[in-house]
């Protein structure tokens, strides 16, 4: 409710509060409890319900009372007419039940605690991007492919290529020292344009292969453990990642790099700085998709025993469809 909706409802309530006193005192009728505003037979109208009536319907309390009232009334003669057993009543009857179930489970979760450091854990490798990124390392390389069974010779054939574009690419390196590298558009977006990647690339292909499979191309951000900076779940050799890491500056070229690919060599086009989110920020911030979490798996602890009851023929997978998770 909004903070405009919620004042109007505490108004109400106080009003109705008012009311329901002076009302039985006034006419000598058997005196409500504070928190009923009204009853109907054996239904008692709490005085919280006509306040949410008022705040919702932007009327005055004595008008949310008397819708109230009258919906009391009107339910009792449909039931004494045997009316909530048809079956299209039953299912909204359920639907409704179903609902506030489902609204009592997010209650339940929202005040299990606060997010426990297990919890945080798991919100946290789900946006890593966000929350604990590692220093990234963007790149431009050169690999002579090779195959896993490729003989001696002609892995001392492909370490000499790699030599070759090493040196054939110091001219890249050089465009890079003199430029600075493009604006950082962010893991998620696609790499930037930059001088120094076309230079590298075109001075790499450039080099006569003899035979040899030579891919010179941009990459993506990768930590020194491996992991591409992005949304999409991708590592790159271990072996590659390290020696990107180890590169200090833009411009700066590896040494021939092996490894289950081939040979490569690597240069720096730019360090992209980690981004870090305190704990308690980070637990601040993960709450709402945490108590989402909860009541989700309480939902599913809940048919999953509901299932097992031999009454019990399918049906509520739907359930699970109604709870809402935020991206």
């Amino acid at each position: 409710m909004r903070p405009g909706r919620r004042s109007i409802a505490a108004a109400a309530c106080v009003a109705c509060v008012a009311w329901a006193a002076l009302s039985t005192s006034a006419s000598g009728a058997p005196t409500l409890r504070p928190d009923v505003a009204a009853r109907v037979g054996a239904e008692e109208i709490p005085v919280a319900l006509v306040g949410r009536i008022a705040a919702a319907q932007r009327i005055s309390p004595a008008q949310a009372r008397d819708a109230a009232l009258r919906d009391a009334l009107f339910a009792a003669e449909a039931r004494a007419r045997g009316l909530e057993q048809a079956p299209d009543v039953q299912r909204e009857i359920n639907a409704v039940l179903a609902r506030r179930l489902l609204h009592h489970l997010s209650e339940e979760a929202a005040n299990a605690g606060p997010v426990t450091d297990d919890e945080l854990r798991v919100a946290t490798e789900r946006h890593w991007l966000e929350l604990d990124r590692p220093e990234g390392y963007r790149t431009v390389h050169a690999v002579v492919r090779l195959a896993a069974d490729a003989d001696e010779a002609t892995r001392a054939r492909a370490k000499e290529l790699v030599e070759a574009v090493r040196a054939a690419v110091a001219s890249a390196r050089e465009v890079a020292r003199r430029s600075a590298p493009p604006p950082a558009t962010g893991p998620r977006q696609p790499p930037p344009a930059d001088p120094a990647v076309d230079a590298f690339v075109s001075a790499a292909k450039g080099v006569p292969t003899n035979g040899l499979e030579l891919v010179a191309e941009p990459l993506p951000p990768v930590t020194a453990a491996g992991r591409v900076l992005a949304a999409e779940s991708q590592r790159f050799d271990p072996d590659f990642s390290r020696a990107a890491a180890s590169l200090a500056a833009r411009g700066d070229l590896s040494a021939p790099i092996p490894s289950r690919f081939g040979v490569h060599v690597i240069m720096l086009l730019e360090r992209i700085p980690a981004q870090v989110v305190p704990v308690e920020e980070r637990r601040r911030l993960v709450r709402d998709e945490v108590v989402t979490d909860r009541a989700r798996a309480a939902l599913a602890r809940l048919l999953e025993g509901l299932r097992r009851e031999p009454k019990v023929v399918g049906g509520f997978d739907a359930l699970l469809e109604l709870v809402r998770i935020e991206p």
